[in-house]
């Protein structure tokens, strides 16, 4: 490259095609000077960052003036905020229900007031970038990190839907992401700790998992995820997609004609960070023709990224013309989605009862007698997990949480506290327990992830008094069970989804959704 360009300028180019994580609630001075020496451009919040509504605006604003005065340009300040159990805001904002309980709770309009909901709020906070919609379909039920994530288990439940949410998104003038491309859907490990593989041909992805791209691209979603995923019918080289040019530039850009922005998964996850190194993974985006690297955790490791890509910048490995032809594509986008140092506050009361409505009918009834929840009796054994974390995409959770604690103290009853992986003695002890009761409720979460839970629901005809599973998270739970047990899908482990049970069981209400996948 021309000698022309000064150390300042190669950093200020470069600095746009990075986003980064902060460590705390506020902008502090050491992230400060973070920004400004490495002249990033783009920041995502995870719930770490997260206290309430009124401190979230106040460090997004933070965040716009930072970066505004060092770069020249405002912000995308990004946020995984899907809804259900991948939710980043606190709980006085509207969190929607996630993709599969909304496709539960109605047609694809509600995913798009799903989107405009969001979108209302974040962009009242000062978020203008949401991680949403995933457009994975979610066709192995063993997958670890998708699951209730996607609409469904076909490419055209999840297109009618993720494409309504992304218009819903963009309509409240927060740019979508169609995530993860070329798709999680089929994966049979977490990227978040290893290398995926999926071995599909060609005919097959573009029959599944790209198709929901492609009407992506068409319905004009403004940003792509990539998946660290190998697939070796894309790619022939050892590398995951989102190290892939041909998988980028070429299927992407030129086959798929689409000219979004394109932002890399986290570039520490184990996917890239055990088998090729977050730096190196991340120039490799780059080459790949990706727009934006994301490193999410780390600020050592994004600057040792942002240094890396100034070499390579500078060898002539990555292509200055490129470069600037996607920094443009960025800053039309800043320019398109720019949020003041202060947007208008709104009063999300009544948004935030519209989304419990939409969660309360998503809850849906699997092999009901006559459509009917069956008779408790006077006193019914509620039993479950605590809640734990069940993906690394998904928040911490409240530990002290449990269906069987929440059942017993609002329905009335007694509680049995399962493990996670629950021995033969545990599951034999509460059969017998059981037996002294009017009824058995198993509350699972994901529980079709876990051979022991998994078993012991397989077990369930041999209690001696009516059960009932209701499954919190994965709805794969159900079929695991009996044919002669009825279920519930409730498809999120949180007090509100457990409050919407409650009412069922005590026959306040009915379960309304329907199935958005095929169950045996």
């Amino acid at each position: 490259m021309e000698e022309k360009w000064t150390r300042e300028q190669l950093r200020l180019e470069i600095g746009q095609h990075f986003m980064v994580g902060l460590d705390s609630t506020e902008l502090t001075p050491e992230m400060e000077r973070f920004l400004a020496e490495y002249q990033i451009g783009n920041v995502i919040l995870f719930k770490h960052n997260v206290e309430s509504g009124a401190q979230l605006r106040r460090l997004c604003a933070d965040v716009q003036k930072c970066v505004r005065k060092h770069t020249g340009h405002g912000a995308l300040i990004a946020i995984d905020q899907e809804g259900g159990p991948v939710t980043r805001l606190s709980g006085d904002s509207v969190n929607v229900p996630g993709a599969m309980a909304v496709a539960a709770a109605g047609g694809p309009e509600l995913a798009r007031r799903a989107g405009q909901l969001t979108g209302r709020q974040l962009r009242s906070l000062g978020v203008n970038f949401d991680f949403a919609p995933d457009m994975d379909v979610n066709c192995n039920p063993d997958n670890p990190v998708i699951g209730v994530r996607s609409y469904g288990d076909t490419p055209e439940q999840v297109i009618a839907y993720g494409a309504e949410m992304l218009r819903g998104l963009q309509e409240s003038r927060v740019l979508a992401c169609a995530k993860h491309f070329p798709g999680y859907g089929d994966l049979d490990l977490d990227p978040h700790l290893s290398l995926p593989r999926v071995t599909k041909p060609l005919e097959q992805l573009e029959k599944v998992e790209l198709l929901p791209f492609m009407r992506a691209v068409e319905a004009g979603v403004a940003s792509i995820m990539t998946a660290h995923v190998i697939f070796p019918a894309l790619e022939p080289e050892e590398i995951p997609a989102t190290m892939s040019r041909r998988i980028i530039t070429g299927m992407l850009r030129e086959r798929m004609g689409y000219e979004g922005l394109v932002v890399t998964d986290c570039m520490e996850m184990g996917a890239i960070a055990s088998d090729y190194g977050t730096v190196r993974g991340a120039v490799r985006a780059l080459q790949a023709g990706a727009d934006i690297a994301l490193v999410s955790h780390t600020a050592l490791t994004a600057m040792e990224a942002v240094e890396a890509a100034e070499e390579a910048l500078r060898n002539g490995s990555i292509s200055m013309e490129e470069l600037q032809r996607s920094t443009e594509r960025i800053l039309r986008f800043k320019r398109a989605y720019q949020v003041g140092e202060a947007e208008p506050e709104y009063d999300n009361a009544g948004d935030m009862q519209e989304t419990d409505r939409i969660l309360r009918r998503s809850i849906a009834g699997y092999r009901l007698p006559e459509g009917r929840i069956p008779e408790l009796g006077p006193n019914p054994l509620f039993a479950s997990v605590q809640s734990y974390r069940a993906t690394l995409v998904n928040n911490e959770e409240c530990r002290a949480l449990s269906f069987a604690g929440y059942m017993a103290e609002g329905y009335g009853g007694d509680s049995y506290l399962l493990s996670r992986e629950p021995s033969k003695k545990e599951v034999a002890e509460l059969f017998a327990a059981a037996e002294g009761h009017s009824a058995l409720v198993i509350g699972t979460y994901n529980g079709h992830l876990w051979k022991e839970q998994r078993e012991m629901l397989g077990r369930l005809d041999q209690v001696k008094v009516p059960v009932l599973v209701a499954a919190f998270g994965l709805p794969y739970d159900l079929q695991d069970a009996p044919g002669n047990v009825p279920g519930l899908a409730a498809w999120e482990y949180t007090p509100r989804s457990m409050a919407a049970v409650l009412a069922i069981l005590r026959g306040e209400e009915r379960p309304m959704g329907r199935m958005p996948i095929h169950l045996a």
